[in-house]
């Protein structure tokens, strides 16, 4: 058997491939090659379209669709146009970095972020970011609705939006207030602030009654509750494993929250993984007087478990149909044109019902390229598995950037588990 093993083993080590891989369709987006980020904002719709924020530092990011019934990537357009700034020549709406929402009315709700900020020199003064708009796009008119200037100043750095109170909620960058837009009312509230910039938390998760969670400070957890228009501190923590200085991380990162979330219908739980060591737990907010978490697991790439230069957890978390959880998992600190090196990135699922975790290989394309990170996941109505994150591109071939000296460009992940 272990000869075996090694006849299968020696081609792909030869033809430098991984030993365990797994391939992953990709679509490029067409005429945009120039978008060097993407985090969070990816939904898979009920009508199968997919949409995605590209973001572009110092520049204009885009609203971008995937239509999975007929094949076709749609540009709907730069944010600072769809905005009405593009004559204003201050900071541009650079970036979607919040999840989108769709509502019962199957609009796509958002709101807008900043990529541009001069080293904050420029921070509220007329020549800075104007501040984050909320905004919706109607499939059916194939238009974008901005209903204005929400946080002057200010990106929405982290959002969610709730069908159940038709709000878009955010937490405002870089002074950290809670802030939500009331549709039906057309009116923005601010709760004020709930945390430092530099360890804002990045995923808010919402119940199916409409309650809203954030982490915040030391493994803390926060609840907004939109019948009293209230937040309180949860007596519930994160689990975290603090490693002290950690190996190879950007000091501005913090290690004390969660880093995403997903709510689980039919357990009515939330699932997700901390900052720190890729830590998977569960939140059951009904159980007891605030609250339930429980430690699940690490879904790190294995040979990281335990060890202190783990790479800082991405935000590609997904709950499939088949009651997996999908997780894109760094294999070095992945922050696009941030990174220090570069390394593919693995798939790996949690079975939610039989507590097994399994690592699916490298994430590769069908020519054999890494995938060199990702930071978004959402599950179709099919089942299908997508991500946004960096590619490898032939060197001289336009680019985003470079990931660790090697060029990169955005492209949608898909992923079909057996069956789907």
């Amino acid at each position: 058997m272990r000869a075996l093993w090694l006849l299968t083993l020696l081609p792909a080590l030869a033809a430098g491939q991984p030993a365990k891989a797994v391939v992953m369709e990709h679509r490029v987006f067409e005429g945009l090659a120039r978008m060097d980020g993407h985090w969070a904002a990816l939904l898979a719709a009920s009508d199968g379209k997919v949409y995605a924020g590209l973001a572009y530092h110092g520049g204009d990011g885009h609203l971008v669709y995937y239509d999975s019934k007929t094949d076709r990537m749609v540009d709907v357009g730069d944010l600072t146009r769809l905005a009405g700034e593009s004559q204003l020549r201050r900071g541009p709406q650079s970036k979607i970095h919040a999840k989108f929402g769709e509502g019962k009315d199957h609009h796509i709700y958002f709101g807008t972020h900043a990529g541009y900020w001069w080293n904050y020199a420029r921070f509220a003064t007329k020549e800075g970011y104007p501040g984050a708009h909320w905004m919706a796009f109607d499939p059916a008119q194939g238009r974008v609705e901005d209903f204005g200037l929400g946080v002057p100043n200010e990106g929405i750095n982290t959002g969610a939006y709730d069908p159940v109170f038709h709000r878009i909620y955010g937490l405002t960058h870089p002074r950290g207030h809670f802030v939500y837009y009331d549709v039906a009312a057309r009116r923005t509230v601010d709760k004020g602030r709930i945390d430092n910039w530099e360890s804002i938390c990045r995923t808010l998760g919402i119940d199916d009654e409409g309650n809203v969670y954030s982490s915040f400070g030391a493994g803390g957890i926060l609840k907004y509750d939109p019948r009293t228009d209230a937040l309180s501190e949860l007596s519930v923590h994160v689990p975290i494993h603090p490693k002290g200085v950690s190996l190879g991380r950007d000091y501005l990162k913090s290690e004390t929250a969660w880093r995403t979330v997903v709510w689980d219908r039919a357990t009515r739980r939330f699932y997700g993984v901390d900052e720190s060591a890729t830590l998977l737990f569960s939140f059951d907010p009904k159980a007891g007087r605030d609250g339930e978490v429980r430690e699940l697991g690490q879904l790190c790439i294995p040979e990281f478990r335990d060890r202190r230069d783990v790479p800082y957890a991405t935000l590609s978390l997904a709950l499939g149909r088949d009651r997996k959880l999908y997780y894109g998992a760094a294999g070095r600190e992945f922050d696009y044109g941030g990174s220090e090196a570069a390394a593919a990135s693995h798939l790996i699922t949690f079975d939610l019902d039989s507590g097994k975790t399994e690592d699916l290989g490298e994430m590769r394309l069908a020519d054999g390229r890494k995938v060199l990170g990702t930071n978004a996941a959402d599950t179709g109505p099919d089942g299908t598995i997508y991500l946004v994150g960096a590619i490898e591109v032939p060197a001289g071939a336009e680019a985003g950037g470079k990931v660790g000296g090697v060029d990169y460009r955005l492209a949608l992940l898909i992923y079909r588990p057996a069956g789907k």
